[in-house]
């Protein structure tokens, strides 16, 4: 059974949800509308909702016609904290809020999935989960609904689970199945720099933590340049620092924040060891002290080979064998990779760039999406829970 052709009779269907999502966009934790609009469509299709007593996200169950597994779908539905501009067709109508990287798309085809696996309940051996996650953007809805009792909660834990993310650099009718890494782990950090403030004139009085605070950010690249293997993906960044006064004044406290992006656990516990070492030798090297708190985000989100060769299955009969492509891992994170910590899971890019045009990256204020590739996704979440049932 091949869903491609039934999810292109949805195709209105899902763009009208899509197009209504992109109009109202919400942040993480504060998708009501979403949630709502969700429940109103998916009730009539026979899924089942389980409650976690969350404000927002969805789970929903389809029950199949015969006993077997039970497969988990994943879409987000949270939006940026952004300003789109006008101009385009469909528009954000809400100020500083804006679908920047495609959620309202995923959520659309989780829907069409929905929609074409409750035509065919009497045929499915097992149960669907259709998991519509909050705080995708925060990174932090994964760890909600588990923290809620998602997997408790349902009649059984999922044997398996599937994802999706549009790719605007891989042409619309092109799926990327990537074994392994995908998408980079993540780890925050605070560092504050003590040291005691005085008057600009009379620096040898006083310990000037911007002077640290500067060589730190220069220390940090040293992380990757100097103790990961150069073919290892590896980010270390300072993202923002905090400190300072007028003149006349040296300060006696600084606030940096930053993040570190790594392609494997290991390499990002090494990473996290360094930034450490680095903050609080610097700091003692010029006579101050230094906090540093380690904040872990997700992990890394890994394609393991079973679940590969499931999805290679899946993306084939929708798409064929010439139309799966292998792109470079990314270094941006999911947390869809929660979710994995816990059951088999494969996630997937889905071209959705205009072909022969260049796109917007995720997370622009320019960011679009092919909409053509919404029966492609609906399609492949849908083939790829009858391969995981089967």
């Amino acid at each position: 059974m091949s869903f491609l052709a039934e999810a292109k009779t949805l195709y209105s269907d899902m763009k009208t949800l899509k197009d209504d999502l992109h109009r109202h966009p919400e942040s993480s934790f504060q998708e009501v509308r979403t949630t709502a609009r969700l429940k109103e469509l998916l009730a009539p299709l026979g899924v089942e909702f389980i409650d976690l007593g969350m404000e927002t996200g969805v789970v929903g169950l389809l029950r199949g016609g015969k006993p077997g597994r039970t497969v988990a779908l994943r879409a987000d539905i949270d939006a940026l904290e952004q300003q789109e501009p006008g101009g385009g067709a469909v528009v954000s109508e809400i100020p500083n809020r804006m679908h920047g990287c495609g959620h309202d798309f995923h959520t659309a085809a989780l829907y069409g999935a929905a929609a074409l696996l409750s035509a065919h309940r009497a045929e499915l051996a097992g149960n669907v989960v259709f998991l519509f996650q909050p705080a995708e953007e925060f990174t932090q809805g994964a760890a909600a609904m588990i923290r809620h009792g998602l997997w408790e909660k349902l009649p059984c834990k999922p044997d398996c689970l599937f994802g999706l993310h549009n790719r605007p650099e891989v042409p619309c009718g092109q799926i990327a199945l990537l074994p392994g890494p995908i998408m980079a782990g993540k780890s925050n950090y605070i560092v504050v720099f003590h040291g005691r403030t005085g008057h600009g004139g009379s620096p040898h009085k006083c310990i000037d933590v911007l002077v640290p605070a500067a060589a730190f950010i220069q220390g940090v690249q040293s992380v990757v340049s100097r103790n990961a293997d150069p073919l290892e993906g590896l980010v270390c960044a300072v993202c923002s620092i905090h400190g300072g006064s007028p003149e006349n004044f040296a300060p006696d406290e600084v606030t940096m924040t930053g993040s570190i992006r790594a392609l494997s656990e290991e390499v990002k516990a090494m990473a996290e060891r360094r930034v450490e070492e680095l903050a609080r030798q610097i700091a003692a090297a010029y006579g101050c002290t230094a906090d540093f708190t380690l904040i872990p985000e997700v992990p890394v989100t890994w394609n393991g080979p079973e679940m590969t060769a499931l999805a290679r299955r899946a993306a084939e009969a929708v798409v064929g064998p010439e139309n799966i492509v292998q792109p470079k891992p990314a270094m941006g994170s999911e947390d869809f990779a929660v979710f994995g910590r816990d059951v088999p899971a494969f996630f997937y890019w889905l071209g959705s760039g205009y072909p022969g045009r260049e796109m917007p990256c995720w997370h622009s204020s320019q960011f679009t999406t092919d909409d053509d590739a919404l029966p492609i996704a609906a399609a492949l979440l849908a083939q790829s829970a009858l391969e995981g049932l089967e």
